[in-house]
Parts: C-alpha cells; structure tokens; sequence
C-alpha cells in the first residue's frame, strides 16, 4: 500500500448518483485505501443518500470520510420558483456537526421545496445555512465555471458573460462562505476545461481565493470507463449506439493516484495541498448508535401532561403516566379474567412495566398506544397484534394487541429482553384501505418534518442487470430472454459464487454450466455478462419502503437524517435506508396494510346492513364447533393464511380442533417444519397414531399444546429455563445464537445448560440428549406470539365463512376487484358454495360487491352476491355516487324515473354506455339494444331535465321557492329494437366487467367438452411450475397476424376464452398453418409448456388438437408450484352445470370436489 498525504479526491460521485455514479462504496474504500490515500470526499448529485454507508465504509477501512454533495443552485429568491430550468453545480462538504446538520437541512429543502426536474437550493437559503460548510465551484456546471466558458456556444446561448461576472458571482461565494470557498480546477483532457484553466489561476491570484485540483470521479478503475457509460444508457432508456445520448468525451473520471494527480497539476502544486487543506479543516464524527455500546436514545411522547391534564391527573414523564394508562386498561381486560387468576396478572403487569421503564422505553409504548387509540376511535380496523409484542401483557393491556398472553403462554421476553438492550419493535397492521390516515395522522400530531417514510434502494440483481445491459447493447429481445433465464430462481443468486464467512456461496456462473458455453461461444453475451458483472448489485432507482415509518417527537427529522420527496406519493422520505436509521438515532415504526382487515370490515357493514347487528370479535367462542368444521373440511378459500392448497390438505390431515392447533398451523405450515417431519409428527401424535412421551416430567406443560412436539422458540426458551436453570432472557440469547447457528456459543451453552440440569437434579445425559434435540428443532421453530395473533385473524375469518358466507365472500370479491384473475377465481370458490352471482343492478349494486336478495323461480326471495357498480370499466367515481345517493330516496322505476333523478353533469355519454353494455340498467324497461343505439337521445333527455331543474331550482318557476323544487318529468321516445343475440350480450358483459357472469360463449359446447381430465385453468397459469407442460380448452375468440420485419415469415397472436378468462398464445408460422385445418369456431385444446418471460410465467405453445384427436391424448397432470395443487388436478373439467348455473345440487358439488 503506497502512502501519499498530499492529495484528497473531493469530488467522487458513488452508486448513489443513481446510475450515474457507479463507484460502489465497499470497491471504492478498498481502492482509496490501496491508493495510500488518507481521506476521502462524497459528492453524490443533489442528495446525501449514501452518506452514512460511506462514512461507516471509510472508518472501517481506516480512511477519513468527508461528508458532502453536489448540490444544484438557481438563482431565485423564491425557493419553488419553476420560472426557470436553469441549475448551476456547487460542491458543499460538512466541516463538524453543525455544517453536517445545516448540509442535511439543504439537501432536504432542495428535494421537499425546491424541487424542478432536480432537487434545488437557492443562496438564499444557503447564506442562511452556510455556517460549518466548506464550498467549492464544482465542474464546468458550476456557476463560476459556467461563466468562464464562453467558449462553449450553448453557455453563450443561455446568458454566459465572461470572466468579469464570474469574478462577481466567485466573490459572492466567498462573502457567503468567507476561508471556505475554493475554486476547483480539472483536468481530464477536455477542451473546455482548457479554456477556463488559466482564467481560474488568474481568479485566484486576483481575489486570493485558493484553487483545489479535482477529479470527477465516476467510476472506480479505468476500465470501468465503458460500464458506467452502459449505467447511464439503462437510466436514460437508450442504447450504445443511440447516436444522441449523453455520453463523455473522455475516459478520465476515475479513481486517480495522488502520483497521477501529481503529474496533471504539476504547475500548481498547491492545488493538491489545499485538497489536503479541506481535508484537515473537516473534523466530523457523526455520533452512530449501536445496541451494544452506544444505544439509541429511546423516544418520547409528545404532549404526556396535556393527556394526562385532560383526564384530571398531574403526571410530569412518559413514564408516569405510562404506568398508569398500562394499570387503568389491565382493569378492563380482567373484566373477562377468571378473579383467581387476577393477581398472576397484576404481578406479571408490574415485571413489564418495571422492565419497559428501566429500559427507558416508556415513550415508545405510548406513541404506539396513541396511533392505535386513534386509529381505533376512527372506526380504522387495527390488527390484533403482530410479531413479538403479542407477548406482552402492557401491550394487552394498552390495547396495542388484543391477545392475551397468559392465555396462550405467551413470553414477555421474546419481545424484549432485559438481558440484551435492544429497542422494541411493534409492527401494526392496519386496514390497508385506510392506513394513510394514520400517516396522515402522526404528522398532524408530531410535525410535517417530524414524521418521513423511509427510502428504499432497488438494485440491478442478477436477472435484471442481464436484461438491462443485455437491451443496451442492442441483443435480440429473445436471445436476452433466454440468457437472463439462465440465471436460476433462486433468492439472493448473483451473477458469480462468492465467500460469506468462511463458506463460499454459489452464483449462477457455478450453478449452470450453460452459461459458460454461452459466454464463451458468443461475443455479443461476452460483453453482456462481463458488464453486468460490473454493475450487478449498483442501486438502479430509489423506492418507499413499504411499511416503515420514522417519528421524532423532539426535533426535526432533518437533524438526524437528510429528506426526500416521493415523486409516487408526495410524501417525506428519509435519504437513509433503513440499516442506517438506528445508527443515527431514528426509531422505525411498521404500519402495515393488511388486505384482510379490509376485507373483514366489509364484511362486517355488509353484515350490518342485512342483519342489523355488530359482530363482536371478542366474545366469539373459540371453541366454537362449526368455525372448526369449516377448518377441517379443507374449505378455507379466502380464510387468512390457510387459504393456499398446501394449507387445505394441511387442515384435512391435522383436523384442529382448538385454537390452540390453529395456533399451530400457522408455525407448521412453512417449508422447514414441512421437510423436516415435525408435521408428521404433530398430525400423528394429535390422533394417537404415535404416542407422546415427555423427557422430563416438567416438559408436559411446555409441550403438551403441541402433543409433544417443539413447534416455537417460546418453548425452546421455556425448556432451557426449566431443565437448564437459565433465566427467560438468557435462555432468549441462546434462541437467538442457535438461530445463527453459532456453534462456539451452542457449544459453551451446552455445557451450561447439562451442569443446571444436573444441580435441578436432572440426569446429565438425558439432558445432553434433550439439547441436541433442541438445537435440531429451534431452526424451525416459529414466533408463538406472531402465530397466536394472526390465528386470531384466522378464526375471525372462518367465522365469518361459516356463519356469514355471503357477505364475507361478496367482500373478499372486492378486495380482489382490481384483479381479474382473482376476481374469477373466487367466483369458482363462490359458486362451489351454491351461492349465485349477479351482474351488476342499478337497484341493488352499491360501489363494491354487496348482498342483495331477490326472488327466485317459487317467488321466495334467495341472497345472492352483486358485482358492484365500481367494477364497470369506464363508468367513473362521481356518476356511480351520484346514482347511489339518489338511489337512497326510492328505487329507480323506470328509465324515464333514473334520466329525470340522476345529475347528467356526472352521467355522460362515456359513462352511460359501459352502464348498458355491464346489464346494470336491464330492469328499467328497455332493451340493451334499444338503449344503446339510443345514448345520444337519453343524454340529451337528460342534460335537458337538469337545465329545467335548475331554472326551477333558481327561483324561475312557481315552484321555485319550495325545498329543492319539482324535478322536471322525463318522457322518452324510443322504438322497441328487440335484443341483440346472447353472444354479443355476454361479449359486452366482458367488455365492461373483465369475466363474464351471466353465461359464457362455451354454453353451446357443453356436451362436447365433458370429460377431459388435468386440463388447466387460465386464471392457474402463474400457480404453475416453470417447465411444466400445460393443456388447455378454449376457443379462439381472435387471431392477429403480422409479418416478421427480418424473417419476412408470418406470425401472429391468438386471444382464447375458457372458463375462466382469456389467455394468448403466440403463433408461428408451423400453428398458423395448423389453424387452416382446423375449425376454430369451436373449442380446442391447446398443448403448452411453461416459460418465464421478462421473471412473468408465459405460455409456449406446442400444438394444436380438436376436441376429437385431444380425446385420443392422455393428458398429464400439470406441475404446480403449490404441491396441494397438484393432488387436486387430477379432477376431470367440472360438470356443465356448476359453472353455468348459479345453484349446483349439494351431489354435483360433491362430486366435483372429489
């Protein structure tokens, strides 16, 4: 390693220039450190994201960070001025503390208020935040340098003015920044930069300022020239050879020696020293968090005296009045607690609290409280708890979950534990509809810039990079189609095998030979895989996090982290991710949206609105019969997290038949237990098939739950502290070491636990015996508290099935609306019930699918599910409110009746069309037919009624004065058309709904297609394998062919109607040909084979059969990905009448799912 002090890079742009720089960080301080430089600078374009991952690479490596960016300036005093595009470049580095906290504050109001194409700051606001900042003029974008250039046509074009304005303009800067102002000067062969050399050595003499040489860093080696090029081709969209893409006239910006700096800058030698200069003057030591020896500071809760002043009592501190919210809601909890049991749980309460308050962590447990009071006082369906909070009785307590933990022998110290300091983590999930209003809701109360989400960074991983570079260098789509398919599905694969503590971790290089071959045989995937090997893994775009939100009740988020605005959303960002957070003093809050809670609170207002009663989730009896009947039967479509084929066959086998196996499911029902035979023998021990044998006595009570097996870390903890003498939190360590695997820490422990097993009197080697078998099982063993919570969930929604099937289902309809492939599947799950779905009802349709009854064929009336008006493609938000609100005063009778009612302001031609076409007006006198070819008359009737309604309404009229009016009377004029043929009915329904659902165009050939077994389901192709071979029956509804443009051969696209939805398939020349002999007015079946395309499951089609020949075919089982899936396939196509009538016998039922 060469030594070299003279010279700092102050100018370097890293992977967090989003594919512009492509320095990665761990590269580049590897590189810095190899060069025998001590310092480093970052000046990443207009951001700080990568800030504190080049700090803690840097100080890793032994090297001083220099924290800075390149910030874009404009010269309006007003900040979100878009008067102008123009942008000039300056160079900003944080000196101490203060220059750190005032640069995240500037790179924050460049994005939050000063945002125009880039991120902006004007030098107004950078007098007022200059203090402990070090400035430089940047590049030939820079404005000094700017002005320097009149050389360059385009800068004279747009208002340079020589060296005597850039004087002015370098004179300011130096006002504002005083001895930290330098000029920069570079040198990478550019003839602009030639031109303004001698001007800036003449500006320094002139004015004093000093001159600092630069590099504009890039890229890290010189042979990375050509790979950032290809970085900034993937972010612009443009390929290599687009002759009128940015691009660099050089190769000179990377990592340079001081030797070569040196060299360049030979003649002003002090230009390097004065990098060295910089360097000194920055004395910045961020002060970084760690659990360990440095802990986060806990949060605190805002305005604790103005709650508890409100409730009439003097608390002064989070922690007071914490106790006290925690003890006041233990008291309503015991309201359902047997008394006996009462002071197990006060003395279990006083623990926590004792804990949380030692741990300084009171603050946090009411910020969490309030979110969720309030969510809750909202009417904003909240979660029964997730992850290990639900172990907490003072969550209980607080009514941050609704699960006891007593109850269900839940651990307070897997949530947290006094032995290992480590901040709380509570993740909530809210109604997924409605969890922007907590959002909304926390910055109302805390701050606009006290509250951000958090950024994410998408990366270029091994498929991805292949493609981007791949369209790059112009490769044909189909040659990097199937080069990226090379890489194997696997998660986390990169490109090459790689060393991760001592053991080397294949990539796809080693894992499939074909790629090699290609690589060697073909010159254009040479270059491909050799730059995606360069710039796999660079960040590629910024993102949101999903669920992660940061709060600081004290101080502004900016003090702590720099802030970005969502071009997505528009709300605040952090820049730093979220490994970085802790680090620098932030907590994270998770606020997730739960699809299901949605769905249950739909069910719950439809349930209101046709029964007239509130459900109460917590006076459901959990040992309800019926809730577990549906469990068992395998019927658990739509039931949360039990809902897939490989949980139905799990629910048939286990047969739960107690909360406590529900519970259980949710932990068994992943790929470890699965593999591993614990199910075995969970299933076997629960019906007597083996018999269940303790080791010690003491374990029945930990493991009798579980008949003898260990299914949760809370029982590997119980059984440490019970046999092993450990206490909770130390046993809690040791859960987490041998999670890790870590065999030192395991090792010491054993011993340990077999020396207190043997002072609690146990035998030594029965206790040597049991920890093996605790070390094989705690790999596989699931968060109890996590499990107990989401079974809540999962109980609630098989009640709901059970005793509410319609309006459970009509809202599970909903939450799937946006999907039409779901939306079929769960109306097969619907009908399989026996309960009927109708096509949208301008008298019964509310925005979602809803419940509505109407007469059957004996006049009875008969609850049937409703496409909702929302569903209708095309008909718009306000026109559908609109006609439900008006809806509300009386059905509409007629036509006539919904023309004179409805505000024809909102209902436009546009919109009233898709309304016909869906049926939705089908009760209201006139034939679809007629009323289509009628819309211009029915708009113009209506926009004439809303005029005279006004007049009347404007005081114009006799009745003008009355409350509302009299809305004016509408008579329509129309011939009687008839109806068009049930084909073009069905094809509108389609057209307007996505799925048809009064019939389907397979109706006529129901004789013809009885009988084909293994056939798939179009709305199945993603539940597929990749490779599987596949059969499907439809029938050509269109064929679209083209003429290859280098081929010159004919190929096309076909659209195909099953069931269940549309497919297309691609056509070559071979199955065009094949079509000429075929009928395609009637169905065929198509033979396929699973292929991923752009990482989506596509259909290859193989050939083409009639019904006749694909009779004489045994079709084979499918390969699904979901091995429950595949037991079902083996079915033949269900009998007609299930899937074109609307109430199937409870016999063909049966036989069809058997």
């Amino acid at each position: 390693m060469k030594e070299n002090k003279a010279f700092t890079h102050l100018h370097l742009h890293t992977e967090y220039s989003l594919l512009d720089g492509a320095n990665k960080i761990k590269i580049l301080a590897k590189r810095i450190k190899e060069l025998g430089m001590k310092s480093v600078s970052v000046t990443d374009h207009g951001n700080m994201f990568g800030a504190i991952d080049f700090y803690t690479s840097m100080k890793k490596e032994g090297i001083k960070p220099i924290i800075g960016m390149e910030a874009y300036i404009h010269n309006d005093d007003n900040l979100s001025s878009k008067e102008t595009k123009q942008r000039f470049h300056l160079c900003l580095f944080a000196k101490n503390q203060e220059g750190y906290e005032n640069l995240m504050f500037l790179s924050s109001m460049a994005y939050l208020e000063g945002f125009y194409y880039f991120p902006r700051i004007n030098k107004k606001l950078l007098r007022e935040h200059s203090k402990g900042i070090i400035a430089s003029s940047a590049c030939l974008q820079g404005e000094v340098n700017y002005h320097l250039n009149t050389n360059n046509e385009r800068n004279r074009k747009y208002g340079a003015k020589g060296y005597d304005e850039a004087k002015k303009i370098a004179c300011e800067y130096q006002e504002i920044f005083e001895d930290d102002f330098y000029l920069e000067i570079m040198r990478h062969g550019i003839l602009d930069q030639r031109f303004i050399d001698e001007q800036v050595i003449k500006m320094s003499l002139e004015t004093g300022l000093k001159i600092i040489a630069t590099n504009d860093t890039h890229y890290t080696m010189p042979n990375d020239a050509k790979a950032q090029e290809v970085a900034m081709c993937v972010a612009m969209g443009k390929t290599l050879n687009d002759k009128g893409r940015l691009k660099h006239s050089v190769h000179e910006f990377y990592i340079k020696s001081p030797e070569e700096m040196a060299k360049l800058f030979a003649d002003i030698p002090e230009a390097l020293e004065n990098t060295q200069e910089i360097a000194d003057k920055c004395v910045l030591e961020i002060d970084l968090k760690d659990d360990k020896k440095n802990p986060p500071t806990p949060p605190s809760f805002k305005f604790t005296k103005a709650y508890a002043k409100k409730e009439g009592l003097g608390f002064e501190d989070d922690a007071s009045y914490f106790a006290y919210k925690a003890r006041e809601g233990l008291k309503e909890r015991l309201i359902l607690v047997p008394k006996e049991k009462h002071d197990q749980y006060q003395e279990r309460l006083e623990k926590e609290i004792e804990v949380i308050t030692n741990m300084k962590f009171p603050g946090y447990m009411l910020i969490v409280w309030d979110f969720i009071r309030y969510a809750k006082e909202m009417g904003i369906p909240v979660g029964p708890g997730r992850g290990s909070a639900a172990g907490s009785l003072v969550a209980f307590a607080l009514k941050i979950t609704d699960i006891d933990p007593l109850k269900y022998d839940l651990l307070f110290e897997r949530f947290l534990n006094p032995e290992r300091v480590s901040m709380p983590d509570i993740d909530t999930d809210f109604c997924q509809r409605r969890r922007k209003e907590i959002i909304e809701y926390m910055i109302e109360k805390y701050g606009k810039y006290n509250v951000a989400q958090v950024i994410t960074f998408n990366k270029m991983l091994a498929k991805g990079v292949i493609r981007d570079v791949a369209r790059v260098l112009d490769m044909p789509y189909k040659e990097a189609d199937d080069f990226a398919k090379l890489i194997p599905n696997r998660l986390g694969i990169t490109l090459k095998g790689y060393e991760k503590n001592g053991e080397f971790i294949e990539g796809a290089w080693e894992l499939e030979p074909k790629i090699k071959e290609l690589v060697e045989s073909n010159e254009l995937a040479k270059q491909v895989w050799e730059y995606s090997l360069n710039l796999e893994n660079l960040n590629r775009n910024a993102g949101v996090h999903a669920a992660a939100l940061v709060v600081d009740s004290q101080k502004e988020l900016w003090h702590k982290t720099p802030l970005f605005a969502s071009e997505k959303t528009g709300g605040i960002v952090t820049q730093y991710s979220m490994k970085y957070l802790e680090p620098v003093d932030l907590i994270k809050f998770d606020f997730l949206g739960l699809k299901t809670l949605t769905v249950i609170d739909d069910a719950l207002k439809i349930i209101k609105t046709q029964h007239k009663i509130d459900v109460d989730f917590l006076s459901l009896d959990m040992d309800d019969p019926k809730v577990y009947k549906t469990i068992q039967s395998g019927d658990t479509v739509g039931i949360f997290q039990i809902e897939s084929g490989m949980f139905q066959g799990l629910n048939k086998r286990l047969r739960p038949s107690s909360f406590e196996d529900i519970i259980a499911i949710i932990a068994l029902g992943r790929p470890g237990p699965m593999e591993s035979g614990m199910v075995d023998d969970f299933v076997n021990r629960k019906h007597g098939v083996e018999p269940i044998a303790y080791a010690f006595k003491e374990l029945e009570p930990i493991l009798k739950p579980t008949y003898g097996t260990i299914v949760y870390q809370e029982q590997v903890m119980q059984i440490v502290q019970t046999i092993g003498g450990f206490s909770l939190g130390e046993a809690d360590l040791i859960r987490r070491a041998m999670g890790k695997k870590d065999a030192q820490i395991m090792a010491d422990n054993k011993a340990k636990f077999v020396e207190g097993a043997k002072n609690l009197g146990h035998d030594g080697q029965k206790a040597a015996n049991l920890w093996d078998l605790i070390v094989k099982f705690a790999g596989y063993g699931f968060n109890k508290s996590h499990s107990a919570a989401y079974a809540m969930i999962t109980f609630q929604t098989a009640y709901l099935k059970t005793y509410y099937k319609h309006e459970f289902m009509a809202a599970m309809l909903t939450s799937e609306s946006n999907k039409i492939e779901s939306v079929a599947r769960y109306i097969d799950e619907v009908r399989a019930l026996e309960i009927e779905v109708m096509p949208p009802h301008i008298n019964s349709s509310m925005q979602d699918f809803s419940v509505a009854e109407f007469k059957n064929q004996k006049g009875e009336l008969e609850k049937k599910i409703v496409f909702g008006l929302g569903a209708i493609k095309g008909v718009g938000g306000e026109p559908i409110k609109n006609i439900i609100e008006e809806r509300a005063k009386g059905d509409y009778k007629s036509l006539e009746d919904f023309i004179s009612r409805v505000d024809f302001s909102k209902l436009t031609k546009k919109s009233l069309e898709p309304l016909v076409k869906s049926g939705s007006l089908d009760n209201l006198g006139y034939t679809r037919k007629t009323m289509l070819a009628n819309l211009d008359l029915i708009c113009d009737a209506g926009r004439a009624k809303d005029k005279a309604n006004e007049m009347m309404q404007g005081g114009n009229s006799l009745f003008g004065a009355m409350e509302g009016g009299i809305k004016e009377q509408v008579i329509l004029d129309m011939v009687d058309l008839g109806e068009h043929d049930a084909k073009t009915l069905l094809e509108c329904e389609y057209e307007t709904l996505g799925i048809h659902v009064s019939g389907n165009p397979l109706d006529e050939f129901k004789e013809e297609i009885k009988g084909f077994k293994n056939l798939v389901k179009s709305i199945d192709i993603e539940e597929l394998e990749i490779g599987s071979q596949a059969y499907l029956l439809g029938k050509i509804m269109e064929v679209k062919k083209k003429i290859g443009k280098r081929s010159g051969k004919p190929y096309g696209t076909a659209d195909i109607l099953d069931r269940y939805g549309k497919f297309e398939l691609m056509l070559f020349e071979k199955q065009l040909n094949a079509l000429e002999e075929l009928d395609i007015n009637k169905p065929l079946v198509f033979k396929c084979k699973i292929e991923e395309q752009e990482e989506v499951a596509r259909l290859r089609l193989f050939e083409i059969l009639d019904l006749e020949s694909a009779r004489e075919v045994k079709i084979p089982k499918a390969r699904y990905k979901d091995p429950e899936k595949q037991k079902e396939d083996v079915r033949e196509i269900p009998p007609f009448e299930i899937l074109a009538s609307s109430s199937c016998s409870l016999a063909s039922k049966k036989k069809w799912r058997d």
